[in-house]
C-alpha cells in the first residue's frame, strides 16, 4: 500500500471504528468519562509475564512469536510475553470471562476494529487516556491520525483503543495465464463474467475462488459485494442487496468446486491450476507466498472490478486495547509502545504485508513491497467500514444461511428476493427480542449500515 494514502485510509479505518462504536454507545451504553491527566508509568524492574491475545494466521503468528516478541523480550528482559492466538469473537469471550472472574491479570489484546465495539458496549476496556502519550511517544502519526485521537477524546471522553494495523482485500489472479490468453484484469462486474467464461472455455476450469466456507470470511466478502451494488448489507433485502445476490448467483457458475472450503487463508490453488482468480483476499498472502518460494512475478493483484453502483472497498484493521482491571500496566504500556514503534511497524509491512499506522514505517520500502501497497493505495481511494454493532455475529450467521441457500444450494433464481426478505425479518425479530423495538425500528430504517470516512 503506498505511503500517503495507505496511512490516511488506515486512519479512516480506525475513525470508522470509533464512529461505529460511538453509534453503539448512543444506542446501547454510555462509556465512562475520564480526566486528561497523564500518568507516567515507572520502569518495570520485577519479572512480569504479560498475556497478549491476537487473531492471526499461522504465518502471521509465526512472525509475531519468532521475530517480534523475541525482540521485545531482549529489549525488556524483565518482561515475558505469553502469546495467545484466538479468533476475534473468542477474544471477546475471553475478556468477558476475565472481567467476570475479577482477576484480569496482565492482559493486552489486538482486536478487530469491528469486534472492539462489543467490548466497548460491555464497558470492559480500560481508559488509556492517562497512558496515551507514553504509548505514542515514538509514533509519528499523520495529521488525520492526530485528528482521530482528538475525536476519540471528544466522543468517549477518553481513549479506549489505540490503532495497530489496517487491512483491505484485493483480487488476485494468475498473471501468467492471463498473459497466455491475452486477458486483462476485469474492471467491472460484466467483464468479470466475460473473463471467467473465456478462461473456462480455454482451460476447462472454473476459475474463481470465493470465500464460501461460512463464518466471518464469507459474510465479510458478501458485505462488500452488496455495498458495491448500492445495498445496505445489514438490511439484507434492499434493492442493492438483491442485485448483488442475483449477480453472485450467476457468477457462481464459474466458482471452483472447492469454494465451499474457501476462506481468508485460501491461495494455494492460484498457481496449481485449481483456479485462476481469488475474489477477494487479504494482502498477507503476498508475504506468505513469497516466503514459500513462489515466484511472485506470476501473481497479479489489483483492487478488483467495480460494481454497478460503486467500487468501494471494505477496510478492516485491528486496534490495541487493555481490559479494565488489568495488572502490571507499565509492562503492558511498554509492549504497546514497542508494537507501534517504526522498527516493528516496518517489519509488519515487510514480513506480514500489514499496513502500518506509524508514518515512519513507510520510508524507503523495498520496490517489490511497494508494488503491493500501490495496489492497495488504489483500492483505498474509495473505502467504507462495517459499523461494529454488538449483534454483528448474529447478522453474520444469518448472512451465512442466506449464502448457503442462494449460492451453495442454488435455490430458484426467482426466490432470491423472498429469501432475503425472510433474512431481514429474522434479523428484525432478533433485535426486538434481544434489544428492544426502538433498536429494531432503527435497524429497519437503515440507521445501521456501512460507514464512510
Amino acid at each position: 500500500m503506498a505511503r500517503s494514502v495507505v496511512i490516511g485510509i488506515i486512519i479512516i479505518v480506525i475513525v470508522a471504528g470509533a464512529i461505529a462504536a460511538v453509534e453503539i454507545g448512543m444506542h446501547h451504553t454510555a462509556v465512562p468519562s475520564s480526566t486528561n491527566t497523564t500518568t507516567v508509568t515507572p520502569p518495570v524492574t520485577k519479572n512480569v509475564t504479560i498475556t497478549y491475545f491476537d487473531d492471526l494466521s499461522p504465518s502471521e503468528a509465526s512472525v509475531m512469536q519468532d521475530l517480534i516478541i523475541p525482540q521485545f523480550e531482549k529489549m525488556y528482559p524483565n518482561i515475558h510475553v505469553n502469546y495467545v492466538d484466538e479468533g476475534a469473537s473468542d477474544i471477546v469471550k475471553s475478556v468477558e470471562e476475565l472481567e467476570l472472574s475479577g482477576n484480569v491479570g496482565s492482559v493486552i489484546i489486538g482486536e478487530d476494529n469491528l469486534v472492539i465495539g462489543e467490548l466497548l458496549s460491555g464497558n470492559y476496556l480500560m481508559n488509556l487516556t492517562p497512558y496515551a502519550s507514553q504509548i505514542l511517544q515514538n509514533v509519528s502519526l499523520i495529521p488525520s491520525m492526530k485528528s482521530l485521537v482528538n475525536y476519540e477524546q471528544s466522543v468517549y471522553h477518553g481513549e479506549f483503543f489505540i490503532p495497530l494495523r489496517g487491512n483491505i482485500p484485493l483480487v488476485w489472479y494468475n498473471e501468467t495465464l492471463f498473459h497466455e490468453l491475452n486477458l486483462t484484469p476485469p474492471q467491472n462486474w460484466s467483464q468479470l463474467i466475460q473473463v471467467a467464461q473465456v478462461i473456462k472455455d480455454k482451460t476447462g476450469v472454473n476459475p474463481i475462488m470465493f470465500q464460501g466456507h461460512g463464518g466471518a470470511s464469507t459474510y465479510t466478502e458478501l458485505y462488500q459485494w452488496m455495498v458495491q451494488a448500492g445495498g445496505n448489507p445489514f438490511l439484507f433485502n434492499d434493492s442493492g442487496d438483491v442485485l448483488a445476490f442475483q449477480y453472485l448467483y450467476n457468477l457462481s457458475s464459474y466458482f471452483t468446486p472447492g469454494y465451499v472450503h474457501g476462506y481468508w487463508g485460501s491461495y494455494k490453488g492460484l498457481l496449481s491450476g485449481e483456479y485462476y482468480m481469488i475474489d477477494y483476499q487479504w494482502p498477507y498472502i503476498y508475504s506468505t507466498m513469497a516466503g514459500e518460494g513462489v515466484n511472485m512475478s506470476h501473481i497479479g493483484f489489483y483492487p478488483g472490478p467495480v460494481g454497478p453502483v460503486n467500487g468501494d472497498h471494505l477496510v478492516g484493521g485491528d486496534v490495541l486495547a487493555i481490559p479494565k482491571g488489568a495488572t502490571d500496566v507499565p509492562a503492558l504500556i511498554d509492549f504497546a509502545r514497542f508494537l507501534l514503534s517504526p522498527q516493528v511497524q516496518r517489519e509488519f509491512i515487510i514480513y506480514i504485508s500489514w499496513p502500518a499506522v506509524n508514518q515512519e514505517a513507510y520510508n524507503n520500502l523495498p520496490s517489490n513491497i511497494s508494488s503491493l501497497y500501490r495496489a492497495e493505495e488504489e483500492a483505498m481511494s474509495n473505502v467504507f467500514f462495517r459499523e461494529p454493532v454488538p449483534w454483528i455475529t448474529v447478522w453474520g450467521q444469518i448472512a451465512d444461511k442466506v449464502f448457503d441457500t442462494i449460492i451453495v444450494d442454488h435455490a430458484p433464481y426467482s426466490e432470491i428476493p423472498s429469501i432475503l426478505s425472510q433474512a431481514n425479518q429474522e434479523m428484525y425479530s432478533y433485535l426486538v427480542q434481544n434489544y428492544n423495538s426502538t433498536v429494531a425500528q432503527q435497524y429497519e430504517q437503515g440507521v445501521f449500515g456501512p460507514l464512510y470516512g
